[in-house]
């Protein structure tokens, strides 16, 4: 058994690349390491994690008990305000002065009123009136204000019922305290009742509870909710209220339960009030921690894993890089680059098999450069012959229309045709210059069309168009007088008098078009595809399209497979054929020059 297995890894083995093997190993003794390193982080991670829960609760449990703090003391400033400036000094001007008051305080504060011992309502803002039935001496914030005279006191929230008011009965949160108060030269006792906004305090634990994991309630000295986020709830019975007990606690982080669930909370006493901010994270939220705990973890392992990757593919780099830059070598010397120099750098072995191979790639390279010269005396060739053999046929056919004219007597036209000749045959010898401009190709195919009108006359009307800016682009040498030779000699058979052609040359982008349209008999999409096409044979009455292939093979000899002729053409509709060459201008055309 064991020495099957022995002969299956040795075969897995002679499979995989030394650099494999090397990297392999490296990988194997990483992730140990990786492992290793992992649990102990781990580990010491789990007394940070706490901490951090614990820190993250105090935070938010500080931060709601400053806000609060600040609120209560707005409104113990307002009470001290109210009793120790008007209700004290201005008992003229103490409606008035209750109206500013209220003014400035009416988006936090509810009502303001002033109070007799025997429950005689004073001064009261906004303007209400008590209740016919109630009797606020009976009131708990009344009797709490004479029985401990020397404190502002704070009340859980209630419904404002011992007001008349139209739009209802608002939940307030009730702070009073005994006063003084002047009438002529008595002082009579009294009570100074300023209802609070329940709304108000609550939008600042609202404003500070981020999710329902992490949140924050607000309960008296004697364990009653004042604000819970969940309040709602708790009063239909739904939720279980928070224990009493957490009023007892002091200041501090605990572990404890609350409506059946494992909590954090941090207990923070709201000064002069009495009252216990408790602010709570959940199981879930711990159980986030614990998430970002792993994901750290996890981030350590593969910063440990990638460091060692690096180091072990740096190893097995320098251990194989010679073979391995040997391998690559023959690689492009076979795909072609034989102007590569070859590596030789590395073991005995590695440098006399480099040069070696360096030794075939020049002889290879020697070889292919023989060919290629060969290749392109033969494109030059081939490229000259299919110039030849177009000239030679507009001579042939232009000498036999001056023959025909001097045999008919027209020595005029004659005249014409040989003047217009000579400036065609300038403009085609063009100092043995292969390229030459638009402007220069256009003149030489107006002679030529002059020649052949002064021939057939009545036949067919001829113009030629440009757009500005294409006069000085390059072009290929009589490339345009074939096209229209064939447009005269198969698209004008037939026509009297109606016949047109029509040569555009335009510019669209990085590409010029030279178009040549006539409205003759036309041909079928067949016969235009087998023009350009030098794998079949067209027969026509008057030729066999070798003018207009020549022309097509001659731009993509110079330009690419990408240029060339498009035919578009219907029967008895007419044809056009689109020059389809680069937008160069002539003096930068010396890459495509002979």
């Amino acid at each position: 058994m064991w020495e099957k297995l022995k002969q299956k890894y040795l075969k897995f083995l002679l499979k995989q690349s030394m650099r494999n093997i090397i990297y392999a190993i490296i990988v194997i003794l990483t992730l140990g390491v990786a492992g290793f390193v992992g649990v102990f982080v781990s580990r010491n991670h789990k007394e940070e994690q706490k901490q951090t829960v614990v820190e993250d609760n105090q935070e938010l449990a500080e931060q709601i008990n400053v806000s609060m703090s600040q609120y209560i003391h707005s409104m113990m400033r307002l009470s001290d305000t109210l009793y120790y400036d008007i209700i004290k000094n201005e008992e003229g001007q103490m409606e008035p002065m209750f109206q500013a008051m209220y003014d400035g305080y009416k988006d936090y504060v509810e009502s303001i009123a002033l109070f007799r011992q025997d429950g005689t309502l004073l001064q009261v803002k906004p303007a209400l009136s008590v209740e016919a039935s109630q009797d606020v001496t009976q009131e708990e914030w009344f009797r709490q204000a004479f029985e401990r005279s020397e404190n502002i006191h704070f009340f859980p929230p209630q419904i404002q019922d011992c007001f008349e008011k139209d739009t209802g009965f608002p939940w307030v949160i009730p702070m009073s305290r005994f006063v003084q108060i002047s009438e002529g030269n008595f002082v009579k006792e009294g009570v100074l009742l300023i209802n609070i906004k329940y709304s108000a305090m609550s939008e600042i634990f609202r404003n500070n509870n981020p999710s329902p994991e992490r949140y924050a309630f607000l309960m008296d000295g004697s364990g009653r909710l004042i604000y819970h986020p969940r309040h709602a709830l708790i009063n239909s019975g739904f939720m279980e209220a928070p224990p009493a007990s957490l009023a007892a606690y002091k200041d501090g982080s605990y572990e404890t339960e609350i409506s059946g669930d494992a909590v954090f909370c941090c207990i923070k006493t709201v000064g002069y009030t009495g009252w216990k901010i408790v602010s709570v994270i959940s199981q879930e939220r711990v159980q986030g921690y614990r998430v970002k705990s792993t994901f750290f973890m996890l981030a350590v392992i593969c910063q440990v894993l990638l460091f060692f990757m690096i180091v072990g593919y740096y190893l097995s780099a320098v251990l194989t890089n010679p073979i391995r830059n040997l391998e690559e070598d023959v690689k492009k010397i076979s795909e072609g680059d034989l102007d590569l120099k070859v590596h030789t750098s590395g073991s005995f072995e590695v440098y006399h098999l480099g040069r070696s191979i360096q030794k075939m790639s020049v002889k290879i390279r020697q070889l292919m450069q023989e060919v290629i010269r060969e290749q392109e005396e033969k494109r030059k060739s081939e490229l000259d012959s299919l110039q030849a053999q177009i000239t030679p046929h507009f001579l042939y056919n232009t000498l036999d229309i001056v023959v025909w004219m001097i045999e008919e007597d027209r020595k005029e036209d004659a005249a014409q045709i040989v003047t217009s000749l000579a400036r065609l045959l300038r403009i085609s010898l063009s100092k043995g210059k292969n390229i030459i401009t638009v402007s220069d190709e256009l003149e030489h195919v107006r002679n030529y069309l002059t020649i052949q009108s002064l021939r057939a006359k009545d036949q067919f009307t001829w113009r030629i168009e440009k757009e500005k800016g294409v006069d000085c682009l390059a072009v290929i040498k009589l490339i345009v007088q074939p096209i229209v030779e064939n447009a005269i000699y198969h698209g004008m058979e037939g026509m009297y008098g109606d016949g047109e052609i029509v040569i555009h040359a335009y510019r669209e982008e990085d590409d010029l078009y030279i178009s040549v349209k006539d409205n003759g008999m036309g041909m079928t999409q067949e016969q235009a595809e087998a023009l350009l096409d030098y794998t079949r044979e067209v027969k026509t009455a008057k030729g066999n399209g070798l003018g207009v292939r020549n022309v097509h093979e001659r731009i993509r000899l110079h330009f690419g497979e990408a240029y060339g002729l498009k035919i578009i053409s219907e029967v008895d509709e007419g044809t056009e054929v689109l020059l389809h060459l680069p937008a160069v201008m002539y003096g930068e055309h010396e890459k495509w020059a002979e």
